[in-house]
């Protein structure tokens, strides 16, 4: 799934294409919102993340986007749920339109698989380089990239962790917002990670490709509201510029 910098990458391209620009409280309450889905850790996530209980053996699972409205859609103009929203909403496109573009996992005869327990390497598209599997979320590979490639966007997108509050009247089962907290912390660190230069050590991501994939599912998700509005309110299309 994408980390911090990532997800906080799509929440400043969709203020971008607001028409009305919020005030200071709502976009704090929205940022937040983005990030309150990984304040389960673990196998919590599948609770967080609105998992199906379908695939549980597969590497990754993308959130059910339905099962999360039919719960809270009647709340998408509060600035947190709708942040929440668009966390689910980048995690659903990455799993299934952003990796198969850059990456497939294979089994021991060359063959696509999606089950973790019997991934034995991972090719990489656009070099067509196999990474041992055990080797691929690690500091050297994937996870590494994420590293490499947070202080570039952290720059260009003037990421700023959002500042703790505690969040009243969040009333959903599937997180606790005092865990925020926590996450502000891990985010602090990793914005000041990091130097430039950094990006141009990447091994798994295409650092120009990623930025398009996240611009791509930014304007896609404010499409998404303006066709929505009948949920949210009568006058919902007009915080969302045309796209």
């Amino acid at each position: 799934m994408p980390g911090f910098i990532i997800h906080l990458t799509e929440a400043a391209m969709i203020l971008e294409h607001m028409k009305e620009k919020p005030d200071s409280a709502w976009k704090q309450e929205f940022l937040l919102g983005n990030l309150l889905p990984d304040t389960r850790l673990g196998e919590d996530k599948a609770i967080s993340h609105f998992w199906s209980s379908e695939g549980a053996e597969n590497i990754a699972r993308a959130p059910k986007l339905s099962r999360f409205l039919e719960k809270y859609g009647h709340r998408l103009n509060e600035p947190v749920i709708l942040g929440y929203y668009a966390h689910l909403y980048l995690d659903e496109r990455y799993v299934d339109e952003y990796w198969p573009t850059i990456l497939t996992f294979e089994d021991a005869k060359g063959r696509a698989e999606p089950r973790k327990a019997f991934i034995h390497r991972v090719e990489l598209k656009e070099s067509g380089r196999f990474i041992p599997f055990e080797k691929f979320f690690s500091s050297e590979y994937y996870y590494g990239d994420y590293t490499r490639s947070n202080h570039w966007l952290v720059d260009k997108y003037h990421i700023q962790p959002p500042e703790y509050r505690y969040l009243e009247n969040v009333n959903m089962d599937e997180v606790d917002a005092s865990e925020l907290e926590r996450v502000l912390k891990e985010l602090e660190c990793i914005c000041h990670k990091g130097k430039p230069g950094d990006e141009k050590e990447m091994k798994v991501f295409n650092l120009t490709g990623l930025e398009d994939f996240v611009w791509y599912t930014a304007e896609a998700f404010c499409q998404h509201m303006t066709q929505m509005s009948h949920i949210i309110d009568k006058q919902g299309d007009k915080w969302i510029n045309d796209i």
